[in-house]
């Protein structure tokens, strides 16, 4: 019986600094704070010849970081990013955030703000980015948000890949993509802590019945 309490006080200390391991870094954004779980993490295709600021379109666009972008002069560009780790889900409000590289802070933009082709299940939408308080490296950051109910997914159901076709503005250029988040996401398999506690607890469990099994036959 000692030996059973002390593997269950070692598996509970263990359950309990996952537990107290440190959250996922939120990045707060245009009044949205994000979770860099909820980012997307896999370039599915692209369309188009891309530029990045650093690394591969890979990772420009699934690094969770503001200071890369990825960019392209080809009419009709476009990227279908997925989400592997997490999936969007189809919650309370809008459900997804895109975000650009606006004009340098220092200057008065006179370009027009971007655009961006949005498509989940079959359906395109157009959205408008629009400045943001955040500046990084210098250069404004632009946004906009996306509510999945509009492209026919229903309440609590769930994407896990968005297309985004890059749409020019006034000045005939095309948006410079810095990342695409999820605002509502869920975990897509069970994380690790709750799985160690709930096989901690049936562990226990199975000891009891094979100690009251060797009882009732004794």
């Amino acid at each position: 019986m000692r030996g059973l309490v002390h593997r269950a006080a070692a598996v509970a200390a263990a359950c309990a600094a996952l537990l107290a391991a440190p959250a996922a870094q939120a990045l707060d954004i245009g009044g949205l704070s994000l979770d860099e779980a909820g980012f997307a993490d896999t370039l599915v295709s692209s369309t188009g010849v891309f530029t990045t600021s650093s690394g591969t379109l890979a990772d420009a666009l699934t690094d969770g970081s503001l200071s890369t972008w990825a960019m392209s002069t080809t009419a009709g560009a476009k990227v279908v990013l997925g989400f592997t780790d997490r999936v969007l889900v189809n919650g309370a409000g809008n459900d997804l955030a895109l975000f650009e590289r606006g004009h340098e802070a220092y200057e008065y933009s006179q370009e027009g703000f971007d655009s961006f082709n949005v498509t989940i299940n079959g359906i395109t939408r157009l959205y408008f980015t629009t400045e943001t308080t955040t500046i990084i490296d210098d250069y404004n950051v632009n946004m906009t948000t996306v509510d999945l109910s509009f492209f026919g997914v229903a309440e609590g159901a769930t994407v896990s890949q968005v297309q985004i076709g890059l749409d020019y503005n006034t000045r005939g250029s095309l948006p410079q993509l810095q990342l695409v988040a999820g605002i509502n996401t869920v975990a897509a398999v069970p994380e690790p802590a709750t799985v160690l506690m709930t096989l901690a607890g049936l562990g226990v469990v199975g000891v009891f019945a094979r100690r009251r099994q060797r009882a009732a036959a004794a």
